[in-house]
């Protein structure tokens, strides 16, 4: 079980590698289909689960909800070139999806508006949730007004926010949480979880966000490209309270994310969502908190903004 864990871990490590860098120096489009694909296997297992304690999702409408959104994403975005088109291209093809739901279920003898209301439930969570960090590989700039963009900092920053805070937030709380023990978090939901590892993740969290703020002071010190950060403000002493911010509070919501994972899981009596992932359980075991990350940090960077 421990070696099938690390191979899988190490699996996982290099998938993550490689679509950072394929994003970040080749196109955008290698993490679009990435979440593309956790959504699908997300969806798939979340439908499973659900079933298991309330009126069974319907799969094929999720599924084309998943497809759908994205294609409402990509031609909103592709169209008008603003930060915020292609997410509001997805919300309007959620909107259809939740409609169309209702429809299909008020019309059908064999559906009843329990299966409505998981179905939609699925669409939010995780395919909802999920195209948030979508949204942040879409924070360009045009350049004098023509459809050629350019990253904003913030984009280049937050993906790989997304991969090292809840990365390092889990194994802070797991390492200090399993060395100091004490109080539990939320034993009703998850009876392993402690408040020494919540903050010990809390720690972990600003050491991701710290890292990424090396990586950007050492791209700006010696001009090179790394990943193409650059500072999130015109001066150092506020693009480091706002890693500091992203650090913390992106650990708070991954541990949200977590705990709400493991909500779902407890309804459903269920260990892991699948065994696709040996010694990790299923996709969604894997991305619980990375979903939740990646809709503080679009907030966050849509403030900043308008801001």
């Amino acid at each position: 079980m421990k070696k099938d864990r690390v191979i899988t871990g190490t699996f996982i490590a290099i998938v993550y590698i490689a679509v950072v860098l394929l994003t970040m120096y080749i196109h955008p489009i290698f993490f679009d289909v990435f979440i593309f694909a956790l959504a699908i296997c997300g969806v798939y297992e979340m439908c499973k689960a659900v079933s298991n304690f309330t009126s069974e999702p319907i799969f094929i409408i999720d599924l084309v909800a998943v497809i759908v959104g994205f294609a409402g994403f990509w031609f909103a975005q592709y169209f008008f070139h603003t930060n915020a088109s292609g997410m509001t291209g997805y919300f309007a093809t959620l909107v259809i999806m939740i409609l169309t739901t209702v429809i299909v279920t008020a019309c059908s003898k064999t559906y009843v508006k329990g299966n409505a209301v998981s179905t939609i439930f699925v669409m939010l969570y995780p395919t909802a949730i999920l195209m948030f960090s979508v949204g942040i590989n879409y924070f360009m700039r045009s350049e004098l007004g023509m459809t050629v963009t350019a990253s904003l900092p913030y984009r280049n920053a937050g993906i790989l926010l997304m991969f090292l805070v809840p990365a390092l937030t889990d194994v802070f709380a797991y390492q200090i949480g399993s060395a100091i023990k004490g109080k539990k978090l939320c034993p009703s939901i998850s009876p392993n979880k402690t408040i020494s590892g919540a903050i010990g993740g809390l720690f972990g969290g600003l050491v991701g966000a710290g890292l990424v703020c090396l990586l950007t002071y050492l791209a700006q010190r010696f001009s090179v490209n790394l990943f193409g950060l650059a500072m999130l403000t015109e001066n150092w002493a506020t693009t480091i309270v706002n890693f500091v911010m992203l650090g913390l509070f992106g650990s708070v919501f991954d541990q949200i994310g977590d705990l709400a994972a493991s909500f779902v899981k407890r309804r459903a009596n269920i260990k892991d969502y699948s065994n696709l992932l040996p010694g990790h359980g299923g996709i969604l075991d894997r991305v619980d908190g990375f979903m939740f990350c990646g809709v503080f940090f679009y907030m966050y960077f849509a403030v900043m903004l308008l801001i």
